[in-house]
């Protein structure tokens, strides 16, 4: 499934809110990183986050490959929520 948010924090920020909320919440372990994204991958699936600044806002882009559920699709729904929204 696939998300997009728009935040007023930096891609950074929203990257290290990632590192935390995933560290915190989830089995899942960082399988590919870059310089404003990450893909994590484990037992309940994959998760991809990007973030990208753009005319004064950042758009934050998510993707899993699973539907909704109790499985990394809801743990990355919770994880979008958890950042302030413009």
């Amino acid at each position: 499934m696939k998300f997009e948010v728009t935040t007023h924090i930096p891609p950074e920020e929203v990257i290290r809110k990632a590192e935390d909320y995933y560290r915190e919440n989830t089995g899942l372990q960082v399988h590919e990183r870059g310089d404003n994204s990450l893909e994590y991958a484990g037992a309940i699936g994959v998760a991809k986050i990007a973030a990208y600044r753009e005319h004064g806002h950042t758009t934050v882009f998510a993707e899993t490959d699973r539907g909704v559920g109790f499985d990394v699709t809801d743990q990355t729904l919770r994880f979008l929520h958890s950042i302030p929204h413009v």
